[in-house]
């Protein structure tokens, strides 16, 4: 269900709609978010610490998450039986089914399938897509990103890099390319544009072409000559490197 077909999608009336009451406050480092319920009643804490906004991409999707808690009949149910859910924390990558399930309702939400894909193919891929997508539907890069590999709107891969090594990775299923340079042993091939970060402490401001050989083994295929499209997204506070490569 589209709760917002002409709009950008509001957590915070949803909430209100469905009866669940919220706060904003400061919780340091204990949780970003959490649904809570006591009394017959269901209400969800927003951390924000860090000087977190309630409009901010990260804040929404905080929200969005802990909603989908509450509509998971699952997630909802246990609560009510007195168990205690995961607190929820900003997390690239999750291995707990039950805040994958919460992460998946949140990105559905925001970003609705037939809106999304619809804009999403609208032009040809570039970075200033993501862009657009990000800032129509008031989303985070990563998250804009993870909903666009869902959905398959076009083929390209996200590779995130952390000290000089390849943290996480994903693809679209037609992304033709697969085994890294390094497979098998974590580490950054060299000669990319996030390598340059890590070992040269290079910062790109556009889109750099980049040979599929620097980043891409291929034990059939001839890759030299062959190039990509590979964008830069520096978090230096945390001393990563988020890649976007396409063709």
């Amino acid at each position: 269900m589209d709760y917002f077909p002409e709009g950008v999608v509001d957590p915070a009336t949803i909430a209100d709609c469905s009866d669940v009451s919220y706060n904003y406050g400061n919780y340091r480092d204990y949780f970003d978010g959490v649904l809570e319920y006591e009394d017959g009643r269901f209400h969800i804490y927003l951390n924000t610490h860090g000087a977190f906004e309630p409009s901010i991409p990260r804040m929404r999707f905080t929200f969005a998450h802990e909603l989908g808690h509450y509509f998971i009949d699952e997630h909802r149910n246990a609560l009510k039986k007195g168990k205690s859910l995961h607190t929820s924390f900003y997390k690239l990558q999750r291995k707990n089914i039950v805040e994958l399930e919460a992460d998946f309702f949140a990105s559905c939400l925001l970003m609705p399938e037939v809106r999304f894909k619809e804009l999403a193919t609208s032009k040809k891929f570039d970075f200033s897509l993501v862009e657009l997508l990000k800032n129509s539907f008031q989303t985070s890069i990563s998250a804009t990103l993870f909903r666009m590999i869902e959905l398959d709107t076009y083929p390209f891969m996200v590779v995130v890099s952390e000290a000089n090594r390849i943290k996480y990775h994903w693809r679209t299923e037609d992304f033709p390319y697969k085994y890294f340079v390094e497979h098998g042993t974590g580490k950054l091939p060299v000669l990319t544009a996030a390598g340059d970060f890590f070992n040269h402490g290079e910062e790109y401001a556009d889109t750099e072409e980049v040979e599929v050989s620097g980043w891409f083994n291929s034990y059939k295929d001839d890759y030299r000559g062959i190039t990509l499209y590979e964008k830069c997204i520096y978090q230096t506070s945390l001393g990563r490197v988020i890649s976007i490569l396409w063709q």
